[in-house]
């Protein structure tokens, strides 16, 4: 799988208030249809660590400053991921040409 891409605190809150919707709703409709006596505990967890980030990401967007300061360590985070794999690419490019240059 590749890694993630760029997204964006709307992104991640709409898609975190979906998620825990979609597991409310099917644990609701599991015990209506009868398949199951009563919600799964775990899938309650699940829901309320979703409902979670919605408040978190609600709080760091309330916060212009912390917004900022999140925002910039994410950027750093990202670029301490991305320098590996270009030294790792790097080195693969350098590996070929040398090959090459052998041949």
């Amino acid at each position: 799988m590749k890694p993630p891409g760029k997204t964006t605190f709307d992104r991640m809150h709409r898609a975190a208030l979906n998620e825990a919707e979609r597991i409310e709703m099917s644990q609701d409709a599991r015990v209506a249809s009868g398949l199951d006596t009563e919600v799964m505990p775990d899938q309650v967890r699940l829901r309320d660590d979703f409902h979670g980030v919605v408040r978190l990401l609600d709080a760091i967007e309330s916060e212009p400053k912390l917004k900022e300061a999140v925002i910039e360590r994410m950027k750093r985070m990202a670029e301490a991921k991305a320098a590996p794999a270009l030294v790792a690419q790097d080195e693969a490019v350098a590996d070929a040409e040398s090959e090459a240059d052998a041949e």
